[in-house]
């Protein structure tokens, strides 16, 4: 062995003992004849001291050093190592690699790009606060395969190479050698998969999948990533899941981010917070909400008020408690529309104040009200992005965590622009027995070509039983109870329009599975990337992934996507075509 112990095991316990440790050489200093080296690997820092001799290496090098420990001068203490106290006095050394100049030390206070951390991601990986991420990574996996097994779950592996289905992105494919002209897609999910497991009896399955998605990235995005993708046969209700999957975060943020959460967490519906927050996914450490003030505003005389209430439009109001400057609002106007007012010392100012004259204004003393008009699901999305910038930009969180559900989700969306049905989650989210007689009166609808009014009333009625997880803002997982028999799911497929050749062809595997005897079953994926992250308080989850891809999906370290040898492509029939 190359060391007796790691640069994090020295310590004052091994006082005038021999020791031999290895690392990577992150500081030189020189005090006369003393030479100072700072080495370190993935478990801490150890000081070593020459006296002898003038080592030949540099900043990257990989050494071994033999040599005894001593304590350091008291006023040379480093509090923040383990070995803080302690140095090593050198009586051997041995560069097991030298390095070249390094383009940027592994220092947690990087001053390289983004761009060069990335193309020298192995020297990157080496600044401590990278290795420590990596590691949180490795304890919450391990902790997360364990508490599901603990609870009845099989860890399964679906496969990589799979069908291409339309699953809302695109799909990354790959060509086939032995059968030309055919391609498989990699995963987005194991979504089918699951449901198939669950018909084949394994009852509780779970994955940390990789899953793949060709889709703009950003921050939070990338091309591949990981989810704990999990099933649970014989539930019925989504409280079923949500009660095991709130514990386990719970357990996880508390124990890695020390977020005080308790369980249950709040549920909320998708009409609730709509209409409150204007978001399927709130912020809420920020208590800001949208009030309703059609009755109170409407015949006032605002003629924009006016005209719009009576056709049928809604008026919210947000109460900012902040008192903002004339500039602030005109900066927010050339972004949103809204009317709006404030109170200083008891006078109101804003195009609205002479509309409210009469009114108590003691409630909206140094606060600024923005009032909104409008209808349908883009009106409540704009109301969403308002609040989501005027918190961000004049508020303070009011505590460090918000965890809630999101459940109750419409089942289908109105495309107004294509004319058509959409599924609002995926199509194999399961409507409430209740809104069953909805989906029939919709595919009716559909079929006799009715007033696409009507079309778009039905698809916000029919509620399926889906659920996402929200904390800090941030959608982080999303689950339903899933369609268990053959005959409702090619029902739902066909309403999205595809045809009974396009089902066969692309879910003939799901249906006839679903013949063979579907017990009832639903699940979740959670976004491990993010929960990683989100603990950490990384605001991006390339920080916590290995060799993550570019926000235009490069890969700048091994230099992907590339050009392949014309060989390769003509074995696999494909003929490239530049634009």
């Amino acid at each position: 062995m190359h060391r007796t112990h790691t640069c994090g095991q020295i310590d004052e316990s091994l006082i005038d003992q021999g020791v031999v440790v290895a690392g990577w050489v992150v500081a030189m200093r020189e005090l006369g004849a003393l030479t100072f080296v700072v080495i370190r690997d993935r478990y801490g820092s150890v000081q070593v001291v020459f006296e002898r001799e003038k080592p030949n290496i540099a900043h990257g090098y990989v050494i071994k050093v033999e040599g005894k420990v001593r304590m350091r001068p008291s006023n040379q203490f480093r509090e923040d190592w383990r070995s803080g106290k302690v140095e090593v006095v050198v009586e051997s050394y041995e560069v097991l690699n030298s390095a070249d100049p390094l383009p940027f030390q592994p220092e947690d206070e990087v001053k390289a790009s983004e761009e060069a951390r990335l193309k020298f991601r192995p020297l990157d990986l080496r600044r401590p606060k990278m290795q420590e991420n990596i590691r949180i990574r490795h304890e919450i996996t391990l902790f997360i395969r364990n508490y599901l097994s603990r609870k009845g779950f099989l860890e399964l592996e679906t496969p990589i190479l799979t069908k291409s289905t339309p699953e809302g992105a695109r799909d990354f494919i790959v060509p086939s050698r032995l059968q030309p002209g055919n391609f498989y897609a990699l995963p987005q999910s194991p979504q089918l998969y699951k449901q198939v497991l669950m018909v084949a009896g394994f009852d509780r399955y779970f994955q940390i999948a990789r899953c793949f998605r060709d889709e703009d990235l950003r921050a939070d995005r990338q091309p591949e990533f990981t989810q704990l993708d999990l099933e649970m046969s014989f539930v019925s209700d989504p409280e079923d899941v949500l009660v095991l999957i709130e514990e386990l975060i719970a357990e996880i943020f508390n124990r890695w981010a020390n977020a005080g959460v308790s369980v249950p967490f709040p549920r909320y519906t998708y009409k609730e917070v709509m209409e409150r927050f204007g978001s399927d996914k709130p912020d809420l450490r920020y208590s800001i909400e949208y009030e309703d003030w059609t009755e109170r505003l409407a015949g006032l005389g605002n003629r924009i008020i006016d005209s719009n209430v009576e056709r049928g439009a809604k008026v919210k109001a947000l109460v900012l408690p902040v008192t903002l400057s004339r500039g602030q609002v005109d900066r927010l106007q050339k972004e949103f529309q809204f009317l709006w007012f404030k109170v200083s010392e008891g006078r109101a100012s804003g195009n609205l104040a002479r509309f409210i004259r009469g009114w108590n204004l003691s409630p909206y003393e140094n606060k600024t009200v923005f009032v909104f008009v409008g209808r349908g699901r883009s009106f409540l999305e704009s109301l969403g992005e308002f609040r989501h910038t005027v918190a961000k930009g004049f508020l303070k969180p009011e505590k460090d965590w918000a965890f809630l559900w999101v459940k109750d989700f419409p089942l289908f969306y109105w495309n107004k622009e294509e004319g058509r049905v959409e599924p609002a989650h995926h199509i194999f989210t399961s409507p409430y027995e209740e809104h069953l007689p909805l989906v029939e009166e919709l595919e009716s609808s559909i079929e006799r070509e009715e007033d696409p009014q009507r079309i778009e009333e039905l698809t916000l009625s029919i509620l399926g039983q889906q659920y996402d997880l929200v904390i800090n803002g941030v959608e982080i997982g999303s689950g339903s109870i899933r369609v268990h028999q053959a005959d409702l799911q090619r029902r739902l497929l066909r309403l999205i329009g595809l045809s009974d050749d396009e089902i066969e062809d692309r879910f003939g595997f799901l249906l006839n599975s679903f013949r063979m005897g579907a017990p009832p079953h639903g699940g979740i994926a959670l976004g491990l990337d993010r929960i990683v992250a989100m603990c950490r308080k990384e605001e991006s989850i390339r920080e916590v992934i290995l060799f993550p891809k570019t926000t235009t999906g490069v890969a700048l370290f091994e230099g992907a996507p590339s050009p392949v040898d014309p060989k390769q492509l003509e074995e696999l029939g494909i003929r490239v075509l530049t634009k």
